[in-house]
């Protein structure tokens, strides 16, 4: 039985209760919550699992009566949500906002940057200790969940939160990687290998007809990118990458990430059924063998799904 506390607007804890319903999703998209519960639960109020990730606010109620009895059902953000809702802007007259330094005190300025201080406290991983935060550079106008998840996975970590003692707590620590200790009858996936992938893209930036700044991009039979062009003739597979307005130096920056990107050997679909016995985060990565075909997935988890109904919770994940 887990026990769900409902604040009041003012963030102060109003009671736990035994008896609800929930369906929670955080991660690559979604990262709201619909609660149906049998009580008035005020707009803006905090639900939540003490010292869970799982938790956010309450901005919206479906009241549904029937023959005089209501069915209340509450829907809101997540903690992730609440992020996902904010801009990272650079700074007036930057072109882009770069960080580096301790991921404690790049997190917090970031989160008082999006003006959630109030709600959200940068801490050290309360297990790892103090992590670093390479250099790193935003994508112009990034939400600020997807800005954080890809700093951190840059500089191989994953982004945590947990909400505890009237704050939603936010870490960076290392991604953990599961290969051989999950048994793959745990692990379902669809894969789609691809031998032959694109391999040179051609960039269109700034300007238009003969003006308009156009780069090139080639990979190799292994996948290396390069401005070099090893495959010809029927092996070489072109696409046009259209990203207006660039100029040269952003133009080959993104096309070549964007040929980096097309180099995966294929399409893959992971899910992880919640008897696997583990607790995994978003950003961690799992792996998954087919004995017959031979074929190893290593994937990312990308989205986690909880649910709650009749006092029994679920976890679900989705992995790419």
């Amino acid at each position: 039985m887990v026990e769900l506390i409902i604040t009041g607007r003012n963030g102060i804890d109003r009671e736990s209760i035994a008896d609800y319903k929930l369906d929670a999703a955080w991660g690559a998209d979604e990262n709201d919550f619909e609660l149906t519960v049998d009580r008035l639960i005020d707009a803006g109020s905090y639900v939540y699992f003490d010292g869970s990730e799982c938790g956010g606010i309450v901005d919206a109620l479906k009241d549904n009566l029937k023959r005089g009895e209501s069915t209340l059902t509450y829907s809101g953000r997540t903690w992730h949500g609440m992020l996902a809702d904010k801009i990272l802007e650079p700074d007036k007259g930057k072109d882009y906002l770069t960080v580096s330094g301790t991921a404690s005190s790049v997190i917090g300025s970031l989160i008082s940057r999006v003006g959630l201080d109030a709600v959200f406290d940068a801490v050290d991983a309360p297990t790892a200790g103090a992590q670093t935060i390479k250099s790193y550079q935003f994508d112009r106008y990034v939400d600020a969940y997807s800005g954080l998840r890809k700093m951190c996975a840059a500089s191989g970590l994953k982004l945590r939160l947990a909400y505890a003692s009237g704050k939603v707590r936010v870490w960076a620590e290392p991604a953990a990687h599961y290969g051989d200790s999950i048994d793959s009858d745990l692990i379902d996936f669809d894969a789609t290998r691809t031998w032959r992938k694109p391999n040179h893209l051609i960039g269109l930036g700034k300007g238009d007809l003969a003006a308009r700044v156009v780069v090139h991009w080639y990979a190799d039979a292994k996948g290396n990118v390069s401005q070099t062009q090893s495959l010809k003739g029927v092996d070489e597979i072109t696409q046009v990458y259209d990203y207006s307005n660039a100029e040269t130096a952003e133009l080959n920056q993104k096309t070549r990430e964007k040929l980096q990107e097309l180099q995966s050997e294929g399409d893959v679909k992971v899910t992880v059924r919640d008897d696997a016995n583990v607790v995994f985060d978003v950003g961690d990565t799992v792996t998954a063998r087919d004995n017959l075909t031979g074929i190893t997935v290593n994937a990312s988890i990308t989205k986690k799904i909880v649910k709650v109904s009749g006092g029994v919770l679920s976890v679900d994940y989705e992995a790419d």
